[in-house]
This record gives C-alpha cells, sequence and structure tokens, in this order.
C-alpha cells in the first residue's frame, strides 16, 4: 500500500468489520486498553476520525448518541473526501508529534490507532483478530523508532516481550503494551 487513501481505506475497513459486529451490550466489556471499556474505545477511535477531518476543510456534525456504525462511516467519509482533495490534504496541521500535512497525520497516527484499536476491538468481542499483513508491517516500522514518546503520556503501556519466532503482528501488538 502505497498511498494514505489506500491505508486509509484499508484500516477502516478492518475497524468497520469488526464494528458491525458489535452490540449495545457490548458497550461494557472490557478491552486490552485497560482504562476502557468496549464503548470507550470505539468512542475514542471514531473521535480520532472526527477530530482529524475536522482540522481542515467544513467541519462534520458528531453525534456521540449515534449508532457507532453510523457514526464511523459519517467520520471515514468525511475524512475521506478531504484525504482525496489535494488541497484539503495538504494543509499543515498541528498535531501531537508537530506540524504535518493532513494526509501524513491521517497516514501515520489515524491508520496506526485505526489499526491497533481493530485488534482491541476484536479481541473483545472475540471476532477474527488477524489484521492487515501490510498496514501492521508498516504500522510496526513508523512505530518502532518512536518508542520512549509514545511511553510519555500517549495512552501506550509497558512493552511486552513477544514470544521467541512472534510474527509482526504479534511484536507490534507487544511493543504497544498489548498481551495477544
Amino acid at each position: 500500500m502505497s498511498t494514505t487513501l489506500e491505508r486509509y481505506d484499508t484500516a477502516c475497513s478492518g475497524f468497520l468489520a469488526r464494528l458491525v459486529a458489535m452490540d449495545a451490550a457490548d458497550a461494557a466489556r472490557p478491552t486490552p486498553c485497560d482504562q476502557w471499556s468496549v464503548g470507550e474505545l470505539v468512542d475514542h477511535t471514531i473521535g480520532a476520525v472526527v477530530v482529524v477531518g475536522n482540522m481542515v476543510g467544513d467541519p462534520v456534525a458528531d453525534d456521540a448518541a449515534a449508532d457507532p456504525v453510523k457514526r464511523f462511516v459519517v467520520a471515514r467519509d468525511a475524512l475521506r473526501s478531504k484525504i482525496v482533495d489535494p488541497e484539503l490534504a495538504g494543509q499543515m496541521v498541528d498535531s501531537p508529534f508537530g506540524r504535518l500535512a493532513l494526509k501524513q497525520l491521517v497516514s501515520s497516527i489515524v491508520v496506526h490507532d485505526l489499526v491497533v484499536h481493530t485488534w482491541d476491538l476484536a479481541r473483545s468481542l472475540g471476532t477474527d483478530e488477524r489484521l492487515d499483513e501490510e498496514l501492521v508491517a508498516e504500522t510496526y516500522d513508523q512505530m518502532l523508532p518512536l518508542d520512549e514518546v509514545l511511553r510519555d503520556g500517549h495512552g501506550f503501556g509497558s512493552k511486552v516481550d513477544p514470544p521467541e519466532g512472534a510474527d509482526k503482528q504479534t511484536r507490534l501488538l507487544c511493543f504497544l503494551g498489548r498481551r495477544p
């Protein structure tokens, strides 16, 4: 996957596939993110897409009370429309990692967030935990140099030692403090 749009679409598809498996009773379930329930994890993930989408161009209204699938699709589509607009995609925005073009913020932070939280949601719901291998590899390779920064107030726990011979998905999850 070479383009921001391809990475974003793939990450969104993975998250949506798990999200549609969720029902209202699942919202209270625990997640691998100790501080969040499934409902809070979903709210965080959708909220991040909304926030980034609202950094440029016309803002999209976010109805936190809406059905999570509908809410995600609206947020996904709004941000996608900005990624395909070269002027909006190139606008510089402030992020926790400095000023970036919107497309850089999406390609790195938003996609990474979606990848990791797709696994969190899948684990919590007992659904398919396999993630897109290419996205996993890109996410792992891009996050590895940020080890110190990620643990300094960005919500990631201590690393977990992966089992010997672990695949890249397992190594990524362990790096981010998950226990696959």
